[in-house]
């Protein structure tokens, strides 16, 4: 069986209100989730510049954690 991960973002509405998905969910190594989600968040002018390279670390922390999961 083929192993995959997945990554999507939510934003959580302040005061325990929920979460609204801002994106689908990016699989890998099916595909390069990580260009796919640079990508939808380049498409979103209200990220701030600083926050996406954050949301973008983070998502490679949880690939590179995968990754080495998958080699033990």
């Amino acid at each position: 069986m083929e192993k995959n991960s997945g990554i999507a973002l939510v934003q959580v509405i302040p005061g325990g209100q929920g979460t609204i998905p801002l994106s689908p969910y990016y699989f890998w190594p099916r595909r390069d989730g990580w260009e796919e989600l640079k990508t939808l968040l380049e498409s979103k002018p209200w990220i701030s510049p600083r926050k996406k390279v954050i949301l973008l670390n983070q998502a490679t922390d949880i690939i590179n954690f995968e990754q080495a999961a998958a080699l033990t």
